[in-house]
C-alpha cells in the first residue's frame, strides 16, 4: 500500500481529519503559550523571567505524577470497556484514575511543602521555592477533573471537544499570568495566575464531564463517581498503567531538568538566556509531534498485517525525520538573531548563541520521533525505561559539572549528549530487534 493509498484509507475512516483536529488545538495551544511566554519574557526582564523559569522548572519535576502518563494509559482500558458498553468497567476504570490522581496529587502537595527549602540550598533564594509550590498547587486542581474530562472525550470520539479543552488548558492559565504581570504583580502575578486559571479549567472540567454523563449513560454521574472512588481497586489496572506513564514522564523528565541544573551554578538572568534558546528549538521540534501521533496508530497495525515491513517502516521515519529536524534546526537557529530582536528584545539577545550551540541537539533529535511508538508496539517499554534512567544516572552528575566548568555551553553539551545518546542507543537497539 502506497504512501497516497494510506492516506485515502485514514481519510475516509476521518482519522487523518481527526488527528489534524487534535493537533491543531494542541498547536494552538502551543503558539498561545510562546506568544504570551514572549511577552512575559519582556515584561519581567532577564533577572525576574529566570527566577519565574526555575520555579516553573521545580513544579514541573514535582508535579510529575500527575502528568498525562495514566491518563493516556487509561485512555486505552476506557476505549475498550466503552466500546463493549460495559457500564460497570467504565465506571470502575474512572474511579481508578481518580483514586490514583488524588494520591498523587496528596504525594505532590506533600513535597511542595520542601519546595522553599530545596530553592534555598539549590539557589540561595527559598521565594523561588514558594512561587513553585503555587505552581504545584495550580497543577493539582488542573488535574483532577480534567483527567475525566480529556479521558471521556477521547475516548467518545469527541475530537473538537478534546482539542478545545486541551487549547483551554495550555491558554487560560498562561492569560491570567500575563493579566496579572500586567496588573504589576511580578513574578508572584505570573505563579497566581497560573493558579486562578486551573481554578477555573477545575469548574469547566467538572461541568463537561457532568454533560457526557447525561447524553451518555455508559458514563457515572459526577457525585457517584466521586463516592466510588474509595473503594476502586488499585491492583487490577495498576500493573498496565505505571509502565506506560513511567515511559511518559521521563520525556517530561528530560525536558525540566536542564533548566533546574542550570540554575545550580548560574544567575536567575543566564537561566533566561539558556530557558529561552531551548525553548525556541523545542517550539521549531514540535513541529515533528504529529508524525509520532500517526505512529502511534501505523506501527501496531503495521506489526498485525505484515511484521516484516515493521523494520523498514521504522528505519525511513527514522532517518526522513532526522532530515527534516536538521531542516528546521538550522533554518531556526538562521532566523534567530532577527527573531529575538524583534520577538524578545535587546535584552535577550545573548540567547542567540546557545540556539547555535543547540543546532546538533535538535538536528539530531528527529531520529527519536518513532521511539515511543515502536517501544509500545513491540511491547518493549520497560526496555526503554532502563536505557533512559541509566543515561540520568550517569547524565545528572557529569551535567553538573559541565555547567560549572563550562556555564550555559555545559548546559547545552549536557542535553545535547543526554537526548543523543538516549535516542541513539534506543534506535540501534531498536533496529536489531525488528531485523531478528
Amino acid at each position: 500500500m502506497n504512501f497516497v493509498k494510506k492516506f485515502n484509507y485514514f481519510y475516509q475512516n476521518g482519522f487523518a481529519r481527526k488527528v489534524a483536529t487534535l493537533q491543531a488545538g494542541s498547536f494552538s495551544g502551543v503558539i498561545v503559550q510562546a506568544v504570551i511566554g514572549i511577552v512575559i519574557a519582556r515584561l519581567l526582564q532577564p533577572e525576574l523571567f529566570g527566577i519565574y523559569a526555575l520555579a516553573i522548572g521545580m513544579a514541573g519535576m514535582t508535579s510529575l505524577v500527575l502528568g498525562m502518563g495514566i491518563q493516556e494509559a487509561v485512555s486505552s482500558l476506557l476505549g475498550r470497556a466503552y466500546a463493549r458498553k460495559d457500564d460497570v468497567e467504565v465506571k470502575n476504570i474512572l474511579s481508578f484514575m481518580l483514586k490514583i490522581t488524588f494520591i498523587a496529587a496528596l504525594v505532590v502537595i506533600l513535597i511542595s511543602a520542601f519546595l522553599p527549602n530545596m530553592a534555598d540550598r539549590l539557589y540561595g533564594d527559598s521565594v523561588i521555592g514558594v512561587y513553585a509550590a503555587i505552581v504545584v498547587i495550580a497543577s493539582v486542581f488542573s488535574s483532577l477533573m480534567f483527567t475525566l474530562a480529556y479521558s471521556s472525550f477521547q475516548v467518545t470520539g469527541r475530537v473538537k471537544s478534546l482539542g478545545l479543552l486541551i487549547l483551554s488548558d495550555q491558554s487560560l492559565r498562561y492569560v491570567l499570568s500575563l493579566v496579572f504581570i500586567l496588573i504589576g504583580f511580578g513574578v508572584m502575578g505570573a505563579v497566581s495566575g497560573q493558579l486562578a486559571g486551573a481554578m477555573i479549567l477545575f469548574v469547566v472540567s467538572a461541568m463537561l464531564f457532568n454533560n457526557i454523563s447525561k447524553s451518555e449513560p455508559i458514563f457515572p454521574k459526577l457525585w457517584h463517581l466521586l463516592n466510588s472512588v474509595a473503594g476502586a481497586d488499585l491492583k487490577k489496572y495498576f500493573g498496565f498503567t505505571f509502565w506506560v506513564a513511567l515511559d511518559r514522564n521521563m520525556g517530561n523528565v528530560y525536558m525540566a531538568l536542564p533548566v533546574i541544573l542550570t540554575g545550580v551554578y548560574v544567575t536567575a538572568s543566564e537561566v533566561s538566556f539558556f530557558k529561552l534558546a531551548f525553548g525556541y528549538t523545542n517550539l521549531v521540534l514540535s513541529l515533528l509531534g504529529p508524525i509520532s501521533v500517526l505512529l502511534n496508530v501505523e506501527f501496531p497495525k503495521i506489526k498485525i498485517e505484515d511484521r516484516g515491513q515493521l523494520y523498514d517502516n521504522f528505519k525511513k521515519v527514522s532517518l526522513y525525520s532526522l532530515g527534516l529536524s536538521v531542516l528546521l534546526t538550522v533554518g531556526a537557529a538562521v532566523v534567530s538573531p532577527i527573531a529575538f530582536k524583534i520577538l524578545y528584545g535587546e535584552s535577550y539577545l545573548p540567547s542567540i548563541k546557545y540556539v547555535f550551540g543547540l543546532i546538533l541537539y535538535g538536528a539530531l533529535f528527529g531520529i527519536g520521533v518513532g521511539l515511543g511508538p515502536m517501544w509500545r508496539a513491540i511491547n518493549k517499554v520497560k526496555v526503554s525505561i532502563l536505557i533512559n534512567s541509566v543515561i540520568l544516572g550517569a547524565g545528572i552528575p557529569l551535567g553538573l559539572w559541565l555547567i560549572k566548568t563550562y556555564g550555559l555551553f555545559g548546559s547545552v553539551i549536557m542535553v545535547t549528549t543526554w537526548f543523543a545518546l538516549s535516542h541513539f542507543i534506543s534506535f540501534f537497539y531498536l533496529v536489531k530487534k525488528l531485523k531478528k
